[in-house]
C-alpha cells in the first residue's frame, strides 16, 4: 500500500459539493467531487487489488471552485504489480476524466507520502479567494466571469471594505458568522484569521473582452488554519454591505463581540457560492517526506 497526496482543481458549478452523493442522486446525473475522483481512478483498477479510498481535505460547498484542493488516497497494488510513477498516475487520471466527458476537474499533482499522513488534519493553513465584480448585474456578467464571480450593480467603497477587513484579523469568536444550520454548531467558533485583504484586480481576458472595460473587480483574500461552514461567504457578504454603504466598518467589532447567529445584519446577504475559490492548502514539508 502506498499513500499519495493529491492536488486537484475543479469548477464547482455542476458539483453538489465535495462528498459523494447518494445513489439516487447519482442515478439522476448528479455527483460530488469525491464521486468524480473515484470514477477517474477506476482506470487504475488493473493495477490495484481494490479501489482506493479518497479522503478530501477541505469540503467546499456546492458551486464553490478550487484552484488547489487536496486529498490523500491509498493505492493497494495487486500481486506482482509495480508501483506507478506519480506523473503516470496524473496523466492516466486526467485522460480518464476527459474520456468520462468531464472538463471541470483536473488532477494537477500526485506524490507519495508517509502512510500516516492525513491531508485534512495536518493542514497548517487554508487560503480562500472571493471575486466580486462591481458595476454589473450578475445576469450581465461577461461569459468568462459568469458563475465565477459575484456581480453587484453598485460601485463599492473599497477603502471602507479594507478598513473593515482589518477588524477580522487575529483570534475571535466567529459565532455571528457561522451557518444557521444546527448540525454545524458543534464546531469550535474560535478562529484565528492570519490574513483578510481586499484588493483591486481585473476581469478574466480584460485586454480582449470589450464588455469588461467599465467593470471593477475586487478580490477578497481570507487565510486561516480552518473556517466555519460558510464563514467566508458571510464575511464577504458583510464586507460587500459595507462597500455599498449599508454598514460602517467599525460594526465588524460589534458583530464579533455579539457572538450570536441572529446578530448577523439583515441588510447583509450571504455571498453566493459561485464567487468563492479554495486557493491553497499549506503543509509542513517534513510531514510529506516519503522514505
Amino acid at each position: 500500500m502506498v499513500r499519495y497526496l493529491l492536488q486537484f482543481q475543479y469548477l464547482g458549478t455542476h458539483f453538489r459539493g465535495v462528498p459523494r452523493v447518494p445513489p439516487v442522486e447519482r442515478a439522476a446525473g448528479y455527483s460530488g467531487v469525491e464521486d468524480a475522483l473515484s470514477d477517474a481512478f477506476s482506470c487504475l483498477d488493473y493495477k490495484l487489488a481494490e479501489p482506493p479510498n479518497i479522503h478530501v481535505s477541505s469540503r467546499t460547498d456546492s458551486g464553490v471552485h478550487a484552484l488547489c484542493n487536496t486529498a490523500h488516497a491509498d493505492l493497494i497494488y495487486g500481486e506482482n504489480q509495480e508501483q506507478l510513477d506519480p506523473d503516470a498516475i496524473v496523466h492516466a487520471i486526467n485522460r480518464n476524466i476527459t474520456q468520462m466527458g468531464r472538463s471541470d476537474i483536473r488532477l494537477m499533482n500526485c506524490r507519495p507520502v508517509p502512510p500516516t499522513f492525513n491531508s485534512r488534519h495536518q493542514a497548517l493553513g487554508r487560503t480562500y479567494l472571493y471575486r466580486v465584480v462591481s458595476g454589473c448585474y450578475h445576469s450581465r456578467l461577461p461569459i468568462a466571469e459568469f458563475d465565477r464571480s459575484w456581480g453587484v450593480m453598485e460601485r463599492l467603497d473599497i477603502e471602507a471594505m479594507q478598513e473593515a477587513a482589518k477588524h477580522f484579523l487575529g483570534t475571535h469568536d466567529f459565532t455571528t458568522f457561522r451557518n444557521k444550520s444546527p448540525d454545524t454548531w458543534t464546531k469550535d467558533p474560535i478562529k484565528t484569521m492570519k490574513a483578510v485583504e481586499v484588493r483591486r484586480a481585473s476581469c478574466f481576458l480584460k485586454e480582449h473582452d470589450p464588455f469588461c472595460r467599465d467593470l471593477e473587480v475586487l478580490e477578497l483574500i481570507f487565510k486561516s488554519r480552518s473556517f466555519l461552514y460558510r464563514q467566508v461567504r458571510r464575511m464577504t457578504g458583510l464586507l460587500v454591505a459595507i462597500g455599498r454603504g449599508k454598514l460602517e466598518p467599525k460594526e465588524v467589532c460589534t458583530l464579533l463581540a455579539a457572538r450570536k447567529i441572529t446578530a448577523f445584519p439583515k441588510n447583509a446577504q450571504v455571498a453566493p457560492a459561485h464567487g468563492l475559490y479554495l486557493c491553497n492548502i499549506e503543509y509542513n514539508e517534513k510531514d510529506l517526506i516519503y522514505d
